[in-house]
């Protein structure tokens, strides 16, 4: 998770490209990408206009993501956690950094079997910061630690993880499977892939059955 006060004009860099789909029909919101304003953005917009359906009936967010602006995941986050709908998360790929806490707003959390998550410490770097000055240099670290503080809590109020766990996994990069998910709590339910009654004219396989 990374927060850049300088804008890029370059609309084919990759790491700035985040997705963003919807069906309305179907209750569905898919976040893809890098976690960025816009993405942010759109999300609101999104997301407020199935708060104008029914709020009884879930909505269903799928999870895409490596990561991205610190900040715009904060607004997705809390969105979806001050929404009046109630809310179902889903990775299906990659759920890291920014997505993984995006993933943790759910009300109710699940998982693709070979879903990976994946979390570190937020890292802020602004234009000009090596001529930072003490008092400079000493804020940045502060507000490094209030993100964190932050983040741990977040982790912590979504888990049965303590907190001296969660600080270390947050020390370096860490990749966990659905498997150590469900054990830390983190991911409620994992999806298995539905029965299937294929045409008799088909190959036999061992995980779809037959008439």
């Amino acid at each position: 998770m990374k927060r850049n006060r300088k804008p890029s004009n370059n609309e084919n860099n990759n790491e700035e490209l985040g997705g963003l789909y919807f069906n309305k029909k179907l209750r569905l919101i898919s976040i893809s990408g890098v976690i960025n304003w816009q993405l942010a953005d759109e999300f609101f917009n999104v997301l407020t206009g199935f708060e104008s359906l029914s709020l009884k009936k879930p909505l269903t967010i799928y999870i895409n993501s490596e990561g991205g602006d610190v900040y715009a995941m904060f607004k997705i986050y809390d969105h979806i956690r001050n929404s009046p709908l109630p809310v179902v998360t889903v990775v299906a790929g990659s759920a890291s950094s920014a997505g993984f806490i995006i993933f943790l707003a759910g009300d109710l959390r699940k998982a693709l079997p070979n879903a990976i998550f994946s979390f570190h410490a937020p890292t802020t770097y602004f234009c000009g910061e090596s001529s930072e000055g003490p008092a400079e240099a000493e804020e940045s670290a502060l507000h490094q630690k209030r993100l964190l503080n932050a983040l741990v809590k977040i982790v912590k109020n979504s888990s049965n993880m303590k907190e001296e766990i969660i600080r270390k996994y947050f020390s370096i990069l860490n990749r966990i499977d659905v498997k150590t998910a469900l054990k830390f709590g983190l991911a409620h339910q994992v999806i298995s892939p539905p029965k299937k009654i294929l045409p008799k004219s088909w190959p036999a396989s061992p995980a779809s059955p037959r008439r």
